[in-house]
């Protein structure tokens, strides 16, 4: 309001604004026998030396495991694919059958749900898909999934390949 004021008592006008929009956002936890996987990729600029990281929750919202990784200089967008192979062979290693992948790239969600992927992470994926029997892909705001943003951001810091899983909460996420 002070700046409206400000604008009116100088009589400046024709000055477009941008209203901001609030949306309320709710985290929503995995059915019964499933895991929720919130995935993020992460980079210094596009493209550059990029990672990635996820978080699994099971029904009651405790993290059965979590995953930070440094990639080579790629892009985003790759990332984004790579954290959902790396977190479904994650998945296939512990056994789980039912998968609800959540993520912040519509861009992804679409080409893993329309089959529509890089060669390059084909197989792997054929091969998960192979394993567990029920995957659902879910978007999410990104505002509900800071918890894989921030392992992806630590992931950054890593060197390239150096991987780091955790089988319950790291401590750095805190209540997250």
């Amino acid at each position: 309001m002070y700046d409206l004021h400000v604008l009116i008592c100088f009589g400046i006008t024709g000055i477009k604004t941008h209203a901001a929009e609030v949306k309320q956002c709710f985290i929503k936890l995995p059915t019964r026998n499933q895991i929720l996987v919130c995935c993020d990729g992460a980079s210094k600029g596009n493209p550059v030396s990029a990672s990635f990281g996820f978080v699994a929750r099971n029904e009651i919202s405790d993290c059965t495991g979590a995953s930070s990784r440094g990639l080579r200089i790629t892009t985003n967008y790759l990332a984004k694919m790579m954290v959902l192979v790396v977190a479904g062979e994650w998945e296939v290693k512990k056994e789980y059958v039912e998968v609800c992948f959540s993520l912040d790239s519509k861009a992804v969600l679409k080409a893993f749900s329309n089959g529509k992927i890089p060669w390059i992470v084909e197989t792997r994926w054929n091969n998960i898909k192979r394993n567990i029997t029920n995957i659902i892909f879910r978007h999410s705001y990104r505002e509900i999934n800071f918890s894989a943003d921030r392992m992806a951001k630590n992931g950054v810091l890593l060197a390239r390949g150096t991987v780091l899983f955790y089988e319950e909460k790291p401590g750095f996420l805190g209540g997250l």
